[in-house]
């Protein structure tokens, strides 16, 4: 990657889906196309992708809402920086995701510690007490999703295009080994608001009962199959009083 290359914002939004009960990709394909009469899917096949997370061993980077990624795609090598929203509920905002340009096979976030830091540093209204550079320069791998997906663009005569993807991820701890799959449906929008892209939200919350909204980004999603919750001891201990009571 060039060492001056410029800071720009990823030009889409994703917008992860989770497949109720035993549905296929088939009959949600159908769904979609029959409701949406305005606009065209257009198959462009089969794609691979590999995206690999990175954080310092203690995941205070995450822990923050930073998210530092590399994302194979045709064999090209991506650098992403993304800032997620700690909030929840309707008040969680969009991921804010920064393209840094390609790298080659092999490098890491840390070989452009200085432009990652500068993303991350952008991302946020805050200023930084500590060394963000430093801690860029410890990261190491720790998640990796490989997703197989059948993707289709929607087009329409507007000039309006967006892109839907019916996937089967793995999402896997680098360190132990543990790998969880699940299929979904991954939309992909413009970023700046357009009301076609309202129109297909809202075709799929009211004609696709086969799909659920995750309101959580694939780091978050990645997050919670392979690291779940243990619930809190007093919420046990109420459950257990409430059982003896009964």
């Amino acid at each position: 990657m060039d060492k001056n290359s410029k800071l720009e914002l990823e030009n889409s939004r994703e917008y992860h889906f989770v497949i109720l009960g035993y549905s296929e990709f088939k009959d949600i394909y159908a769904k979609l196309t029959a409701n949406l009469n305005f606009y065209r899917f257009q198959n462009r096949g089969k794609i691979e992708t590999k995206e690999v997370i990175y954080d310092v061993p203690d995941n205070t980077l995450t822990d923050a809402g930073i998210v530092i990624s590399i994302l194979e795609e045709n064999s090209k090598y991506t650098l992403k920086v993304r800032k997620i929203s700690r909030l929840q509920g309707e008040l969680k905002r969009a991921p804010k995701t920064y393209v840094l340009g390609r790298v080659e096979k092999g490098e890491e976030p840390k070989d452009y510690s200085l432009q990652v830091s500068s993303a991350i540093e952008d991302a946020f209204t805050t200023n930084f007490t500590t060394d963000i550079d430093d801690f860029v320069k410890k990261t190491v791998a720790k998640i990796e999703v490989d997703i197989e997906a059948n993707k289709y663009n929607i087009i329409c005569g507007s000039g309006y295009r967006a892109s839907i993807l019916f996937e089967n991820a793995t999402y896997k701890d680098i360190k132990t080994g543990n790998k969880v799959s699940r299929a979904g449906v991954t939309l992909q929008l413009p970023r700046q608001p357009r009301p076609e892209s309202e129109e297909l939200l809202k075709v799929i919350d009211r004609k696709v009962c086969e799909l659920a909204l995750y309101n959580y980004s694939r780091f978050e999603i990645a997050s919670q199959l392979l690291y779940p919750k243990v619930p809190e001891v007093e919420e046990q201990l109420e459950t257990d009083e409430d059982s003896n009571e009964e």
